[in-house]
């Protein structure tokens, strides 16, 4: 059997509509390395489930959680460093996503002993991020429904802190999964006195929003910082638009779209809509490439909101 590329992974995976595709079919992720597996096993199975975490252990179980039996690979749970309950805000916030971040960096050859993954982004996956701060991550069929405002929703996320475990339905869109985890992630390191929580369906597209309650937005906060980092989306956003910000002219709105070029340059946009239309652009000036929102695995609304705010765009 050929083992299946990261590509095709992926490419499965956004046809599933599903980030976790190619887990068992509990969709489980349990806490111990089968020390009797063979290196061949325990690497066909990262490559095959793109978890550097998971590895078989006899019951179709697979863990997220880092391996604590082996004397060459005994990370335990890491600690985060976040900030206090009154010292929450957005810079509050940047910081403990980038404490996660560079722990990860900093030990990535430890958790991915067969070869770091050449793309970082596929660093930031919050299944893995869990698992390294001691969660134990599950996706389930469903987690029930709830009613808002005559609405029928999906609840699409769970975290509970005293069994330290999240888990995630598989009901909703691939980037509603990914966000919602990364949302989870958001409360296990920012909310100490959060015990059991249910979330609604999350892309990322309401950052912002007033109506929301104060842990619901900073786990939202946290979510985009962790997911879309700003030095690494920066650096994507000048290689592709081959600028620091981007503003519409007559050439900028050429390369952008030579065949809607007129159109474009007669309607007037607003800086978000300019924002949206970057998000999802696949294409610049000739050169051809997936989206920023494909490539960090959010939503375009929320890939918008994220170039906006790191101020890569003005009309």
């Amino acid at each position: 059997m050929t083992t299946p590329s990261k590509r095709q992974i992926s490419e499965n995976r956004r046809l599933l509509q599903n980030p976790y595709a190619f887990l068992d079919e509990e969709g489980n992720f349990s806490a111990a390395l089968d020390i009797e597996a063979s290196a061949e096993q325990i690497s066909a199975n990262r490559l095959l489930l793109k978890n550097q975490y998971a590895f078989d252990d006899g019951t179709s179980h697979l863990s997220a959680k880092l391996p604590s039996g082996s004397s060459n690979r005994s990370y335990g749970s890491e600690k985060i460093q976040s900030p206090k309950p009154n010292g929450l805000g957005y810079r509050g916030i940047e910081q403990a996503a980038r404490n996660l971040q560079k722990t990860i960096w900093r030990r990535r050859r430890e958790l991915w002993p067969d070869g770091v993954p050449n793309d970082p982004v596929e660093l930031l996956e919050p299944s893995i991020a869990l698992g390294f701060i001691g969660f134990e991550f599950n996706m389930v069929d469903t987690l029930g429904q709830y009613s808002n405002g005559g609405t029928i929703l999906e609840v699409a996320g769970i975290i509970e802190r005293p069994e330290k475990r999240v888990r995630i339905s598989r009901q909703l869109p691939f980037n509603t999964q990914h966000f919602t985890a990364a949302h989870e992630l958001g409360h296990a390191v920012l909310h100490d006195n959060i015990r059991m929580h249910r979330d609604r369906p999350l892309d990322g597209s309401g950052l912002g929003h007033v109506a929301r309650e104060k842990i619901e937005k900073e786990a939202d906060k946290f979510a985009s910082l962790f997911l879309m980092p700003k030095n690494l989306l920066r650096t994507r956003f000048q290689q592709y638009f081959l600028c620091d910000k981007f503003s519409l002219n007559e050439q900028t709105i050429f390369a952008l779209d030579p065949a809607e070029s007129m159109m474009l340059h007669e309607c007037k946009k607003t800086v978000r809509e300019l924002a949206r239309i970057l998000a999802s652009a696949d294409s610049y000036n000739g050169q051809y490439f997936r989206s920023l929102a494909e490539q960090f695995n959010v939503s375009v609304e929320a890939m918008a909101i994220r170039l906006e705010e790191l101020g890569l765009l003005e009309v």
